[in-house]
């Protein structure tokens, strides 16, 4: 029939029919089961071979957000026509000075631990902050499928590779941690490429219209947005680096597990967070701290006895679930604080929630110090409870201050 547009090939059917059944969120999910997958497989090493893969997973994570510049979110949050505006100079700047900074938080934070390797926290910390900034413009062309998938295969090949080498009784943290370095290289390059190729078919860029003036404002906004992520990362992830260098790597390993354990029952925090977020009359955003602490309760002590079987089976682990009770008030309150964290920003701004973050770093700084050279991991799960606790207390108290502000406005 004239003008009928031709069939498309059998294989571009099947893969649309895969994108109809698997849809975004659904790869999402299943790159945060893998990833939950992996850290349980990393069980099988001893718990001193774990706390080396920890140590390097710190490095690399805590030094992608520290000295990523928090590009990601960055990149994510610019209006439409910014990309074209600034011109590829610009953003291929914000990179070199991103990767230069990550692999230099890296290694001071390896050093710190005194535990670890450098090249692998540096490589991975520098993969990383390549991947979250690809991923963010991938996001921008609206590719989910793509880089949701692959999350998802970096997931898969990473738990197919600790199987093999568990396998092959190569029970080494080092060798496991080169391992998921290579696989975070690889994932990187992959969307890297990916990405730049997208960008060919727009065809060529033309030049950059901003001035000195929006620069400007690119860099200010940068540095209000990376403030808040920064004090964050270190409420959450300092102490296990401070456990690396005073307690060792046994503990570590125990420790990061727990952790991670606990992690999930945020889940739903997280989601609810997100909806918060995504609700455009700040007017309509209810209070869901109760009902989210709901939720995350079963989850939390499901995790606690999870570890408590663990350390039955492992005896490297038995104080796993000792970490798991006592970073479970501090799990509940973070659940709560997230939500209202997520409707201060809403109500008040990013200063708001960043002072928030800058009073709980302080806090956790200081506990971390003081306990865990004392107490070892013990003393980092108490720690880690009681900044989130400030946490949630001091984000509950100023998202109360900007609704009464907030009324009194509107009288």
């Amino acid at each position: 029939m004239a003008g009928s547009r031709p069939a498309p090939a059998p294989g571009r059917r099947v893969l649309g029919r895969v994108r109809r059944i698997v849809s975004p969120e659904r790869l999402y999910l299943a790159a945060l089961g893998l990833t939950g997958l992996a850290a349980l497989v990393s069980v099988t090493l001893p718990a001193a071979e774990r706390g080396e893969l920890a140590a390097n997973m710190v490095s690399a994570t805590v030094g992608a957000a520290l000295g990523g510049l928090s590009v990601d979110t960055f990149l994510l949050s610019r209006p439409a026509g910014w990309i074209v505006s600034r011109g590829r100079l610009w953003i291929a700047g914000i990179l070199t000075v991103s990767l230069g900074l990550t692999a230099l938080a890296a290694a001071l934070l390896t050093t710190l631990a005194g535990l670890g390797s450098h090249p692998v926290g540096i490589g991975a910390g520098c993969a990383l902050t390549v991947f979250n900034a690809a991923a963010s413009l991938g996001l921008r062309l609206k590719r989910f499928w793509f880089v949701y998938t692959m999350r998802a295969l970096g997931g898969a090949v990473l738990v197919a590779g600790y199987g093999l080498l568990w396998l092959g009784h190569r029970l080494d943290g080092g060798l496991w941690s080169v391992l998921w370095l290579g696989v975070q290289v690889a994932t990187a390059t992959v969307l890297g490429v990916a990405v730049l190729g997208w960008a060919r078919r727009f065809g060529p860029v033309p030049a950059a219209t901003a001035g000195r003036t929006e620069y400007r404002a690119d860099l200010l906004a940068v540095g209000r947005l990376h403030v808040g992520v920064c004090a964050q990362m270190l409420t959450y992830r300092l102490s296990q680096v401070l456990v690396a260098r005073f307690a060792g790597a046994g503990a570590l390993g125990v420790f990061a597990l727990a952790v991670a354990a606990l992690e999930f029952a945020q889940s739903g925090a997280v989601v609810r967070a997100q909806r918060i977020l995504a609700e455009r009359d700040p007017d309509a955003i209810g209070d869901h701290g109760r009902e989210v602490v709901r939720s995350a309760l079963p989850i939390a002590a499901l995790a606690v006895i999870g570890l408590a079987v663990l350390g039955v089976l492992a005896p490297d682990y038995h104080d796993a679930w000792i970490f798991g009770l006592l970073l479970l008030p501090g799990t509940l309150a973070l659940s709560a604080g997230k939500t209202w964290s997520a409707a201060l920003l809403k109500r008040a701004g990013e200063q708001a929630t960043t002072a928030v973050a800058l009073v709980t770093m302080s806090v956790s700084v200081v506990l971390y110090v003081l306990l865990i050279p004392w107490a070892g991991a013990l003393g980092a799960a108490v720690a880690s409870s009681v900044a989130y606790g400030v946490y949630a207390l001091r984000t509950r108290q100023r998202l109360q201050r900007s609704t009464h502000l907030l009324v009194n406005r509107m009288a």
